[in-house]
């Protein structure tokens, strides 16, 4: 429900942090001594070196392009998730439903299930309409029909609640959390 691709943004921030390392190091063991002995039993760099001018200037323009298109890419990714789980207008009048009532409700409708380790409710502005993720952590080896038959019912439950329908997007995991989570004792 994001903008982009986790993956290529990980790739892209791993490409342009490690071209930022070779550039520093570069410029380090060019101008500063500490560096260039610190890197001379790894790599045979010359003593002296004479860059001229424009040189420099094409360096740091291309430094500065590198700078403002991170800039660009950090603030134009993910967008779209909001606090606000519905807002009706009616002439003067606004009501606005948090996503605490959303999780709250979700919660509480999942609490008595026995195969739901946990859940967590966010929201999103899609396309000027607001929608919510669900997202169910499943004990290992849980009952998935039946965890789904729950969410359903506590999305129905949801929709009384709001007095409209909220579209929902269900997302069922598992996980370290539903490994590592205890089982469930009958007294």
């Amino acid at each position: 429900m994001t903008k982009s691709n986790r993956t290529l943004n990980r790739i892209f921030l791993f490409i342009l942090g490690l071209v930022a390392v070779l550039v520093g190091l570069t410029i380090g063991a060019g101008v500063l001594p500490a560096v260039q002995d610190a890197a001379d039993p790894y790599v045979e760099l010359p003593r002296n070196v004479d860059i001229p001018a424009s040189s420099l200037w094409i360096v740091a323009v291309a430094c500065a392009v590198v700078i403002v298109l991170a800039l660009v890419w950090v603030f134009t990714r993910g967008g779209g998730g909001t606090s606000v789980a519905v807002r009706e207008r009616s002439g003067d009048d606004s009501v606005t439903v948090n996503v605490a009532l959303v999780r709250d409700v979700v919660e509480h409708e999942l609490a008595g299930v026995r195969d739901v380790v946990g859940s967590r409710v966010d929201t999103y502005l899609v396309r000027r309409q607001r929608a919510a993720r669900i997202r169910v952590a499943v004990r290992r080896g849980g009952d998935a029909v039946s965890v789904l038959d729950a969410v359903d019912r506590a999305v129905a439950v949801l929709d009384r609640t709001l007095g409209r329908q909220v579209p929902v997007l269900v997302h069922l995991t598992g996980g370290t959390r539903s490994a590592l989570a205890k089982a469930t004792r009958v007294h």
